[in-house]
C-alpha cells in the first residue's frame, strides 16, 4: 500500500471507528520503521479526532495523511533532474478537515489550527469569492504559508479538471486541524508532507468524498509548490510522500518525465537484515529563512556551472520552458553534450545503469577540465568572464532569479558534488540489483556503506550542506558499528 492516502472518518463513536473497515485499512499505510516506540498511523487517529473535536465542537469529516521522508542517497540533485533514492517514514502530517457549506451571505474561509498551538498559532483567512488564487506573501515566515501552497496548487488543479465550476467561483470553506510529527527543519520533508496532505484535503473537500486524485496528478501539481514561497526545490520529497512503499526505497527520476518506482532492498542472509536509523541533531534549519545563502544560492551556482560548461564545450541546452528559471541545469548540459558527441563516444548512450555511470564519469572529467581552475571559488567578475557576458548581464540573468547573498561563488564544488552524487545513486542501484552473488552480505554492507559515507563527505566538503552536529553523529555511528551514514 502507498504511504499517501486519505482516511474517511465516519460520524460515530471512536470505539466503532476503531472496528470499522476504514480505520483498520489505515493501519496498513506504509511505514519504514520497525521501532517498538514508533506510533503507527492507526495509533495517531484518536488524538487527531479528539483535538479537532475539542477545537471546533464537532468531529471532522475526513483526515488527509502524508508522510515525511529520509534520503538514502542523492542529496541536492533533484533540482538538477538527476535520480534520487529516498524512502518514506512513519513520521507524517495529518490534516483533519470539515468542509463548510457555501453561504451567499458570508465569504468562505479557512480556519486553521494546529495540535501545537504554542508553536504554530491558529490562523483564519478568507477565500476569494471570484475564484482567484489565494494570496501568498513569501516575505512572511509563517507555517500557514505552507498550507496556502497546498491550497494554491489544489485550486489550480480544480480549475484544470472542472473549469466551469472553479474558474470563477470560490472554493468551499474548511475547518482544519493539522497534527504532524516530522521534525520541522530537520531535512525530513516536513514542508512536502503538509503541502501534499493539504492538497489532498482541499481537492477532497471540494470534489466530494468519492473523488480520488490520481497519484501522477498529485505529484505533478505539488512537486514545485514551494516555488510560491521563493524556494527552488525539486520534486523528491513529494514523490517519496506520494509513492513511497513500505519496506522499499523509491527511485525517483525527473527526465524525460517525473516518475517514481519502488526499489526492493536486496534479500540478505540470516542475521543480516538492513536497518536504518534516522537521528535528529535537533538543529533546525528553516529552508525559507536561509534560502538566500543556502538552498537558492546552490541552485544558482548549479545553473551557472551548467551554462559555463555549455559555453565552453559549444553545446546548446534544451530545457523545460515551464521551469521557473529557464537556464538549463547540469542534466540538460549532460544530455546536450552526449547528443552532440554520441558518435565519438566509446559507450552507448541510453538509460541503463551502466551507461548512466559512464555518462556521469565523463561529466566529472569535463568538470575537472573546465571548472578546475575555479576550485577555490569565483567572484561575480570571474563568472561573468567565463560566461562571456558583462557584469550587468550576469547580474540580471542569474543573480536576480532568486534573492541570494554570497561572498564567493563555488561553481566547481557544486558541479562536482552533483555529478558525483548522481553517480553514487547509479552505483547504489547497481548494487541493489546484483542479487545473484553468493555470500555477498558483508560485501553489500561495506560497499553500500562506503557510498553513503562518500555522499556525506561530498555534502560536507563540496556542497556545504552538513553541520558539526551531523558530522559528530556520523562519527559516533561509525565508531559503533554503522557501515555508512
Amino acid at each position: 500500500m502507498s504511504t499517501n492516502e486519505q482516511i474517511f472518518v465516519p460520524q460515530y463513536h471512536l470505539d466503532d471507528l476503531k472496528a470499522s473497515k476504514e480505520y483498520s485499512a489505515a493501519s496498513a499505510a506504509g511505514s519504514t520503521s520497525s521501532s517498538a516506540h514508533s506510533h503507527t498511523l492507526v495509533d495517531k487517529l484518536p488524538a487527531v479526532l479528539e483535538a479537532f473535536t475539542a477545537t471546533y465542537g464537532h468531529p471532522p469529516q475526513f483526515i488527509a495523511h502524508s508522510p515525511g521522508r529520509a534520503n538514502l542517497i542523492g542529496e541536492h540533485i533533484d533540482y538538477s533532474d538527476f535520480s534520487v533514492l529516498p524512502l518514506p517514514l512513519e513520521r507524517d502530517m495529518l490534516c483533519a478537515v470539515r468542509p463548510l457549506p457555501f453561504s451567499e451571505t458570508q465569504n468562505p474561509a479557512v480556519t486553521l489550527a494546529n495540535s501545537q498551538p504554542q508553536r504554530f498559532a491558529g490562523r483564519r483567512f478568507d477565500l476569494p469569492l471570484d475564484g482567484t488564487q489565494v494570496t501568498i506573501d513569501p516575505s512572511v515566515s509563517d507555517w500557514s504559508n505552507y498550507f496556502k501552497c497546498g491550497l494554491y496548487v489544489a485550486q489550480l488543479y480544480l480549475k484544470e479538471i472542472c473549469p466551469e465550476r472553479y474558474c470563477s467561483r470560490p472554493l468551499c470553506g474548511m475547518e482544519v486541524l493539522c497534527q504532524g510529527d516530522v521534525p520541522v527543519g530537520s531535512g525530513l520533508g516536513s514542508s512536502a508532507a503538509i503541502i501534499c496532505a493539504v492538497t489532498l484535503a482541499v481537492v477532497r473537500a471540494n470534489m466530494g468524498m468519492q473523488y480520488k486524485v490520481p497519484k501522477a496528478d498529485l505529484l505533478r501539481i505539488t512537486a514545485t509548490a514551494e516555488h510560491y514561497l521563493g524556494v527552488s526545490n525539486g520534486g523528491m520529497d513529494q514523490a517519496a510522500s506520494i509513492y513511497g512503499l513500505r519496506g522499499h526505497a523509491l527511485r525517483v527520476d525527473f527526465k524525460p518525465q517525473l516518475t517514481a518506482t519502488p526499489v526492493q532492498f536486496p534479500r540478505m542472509g540470516p542475521h543480516w537484515d538492513i536497518e536504518f536509523i534516522v537521528a535528529d541533531t535537533l538543529v533546525e534549519v528553516n529552508r525559507y529563512d536561509t534560502a538566500s545563502t543556502n538552498y537558492n544560492l546552490r541552485v544558482i551556482e548549479m545553473l551557472i556551472a551548467a551554462n559555463i560548461l555549455a559555453r565552453h564545450y559549444g553545446v546548446a541546452m534544451n530545457y523545460d520552458l515551464s521551469s521557473n528559471v529557464r537556464k538549463g541545469n547540469l542534466s540538460d548540459f549532460m544530455n546536450a553534450y552526449l547528443g552532440l558527441h554520441r558518435a565519438q563516444l566509446d559507450f552507448s548512450v541510453d538509460s541503463s545503469i551502466d551507461s548512466r555511470m559512464k555518462q556521469l564519469q565523463l561529466m566529472l572529467t569535463l568538470v575537472e577540465e573546465c571548472l578546475g581552475p575555479l576550485r577555490d571559488g569565483s567572484s561575480a567578475d570571474d563568472v561573468s568572464k567565463a560566461l562571456e557576458c558583462s557584469r550587468e548581464e550576469f547580474t540580471r540573468e542569474y543573480l536576480m532569479l532568486f534573492p541570494i547573498r554570497f561572498q564567493v561563488l563555488q561553481i566547481y564544488k557544486r558541479a562536482k558534488h552533483i555529478y558525483s552524487e548522481a553517480l553514487r545513486v547509479m552505483q547504489t542501484l547497481k548494487l541493489f540489483a546484483d542479487t545473484d552473488e553468493h555470500n555477498r552480505d558483508f560485501t553489500f554492507y561495506t560497499e553500500f556503506g562506503a557510498l553513503m559515507n562518500e555522499s556525506q563527505r561530498s555534502c560536507d566538503t563540496l556542497y556545504d550542506c552538513s553541520s558539526p552536529e551531523i558530522d559528530a553523529l556520523c562519527r559516533i555511528a561509525r565508531q559503533n558499528g554503522a557501515y555508512g551514514y
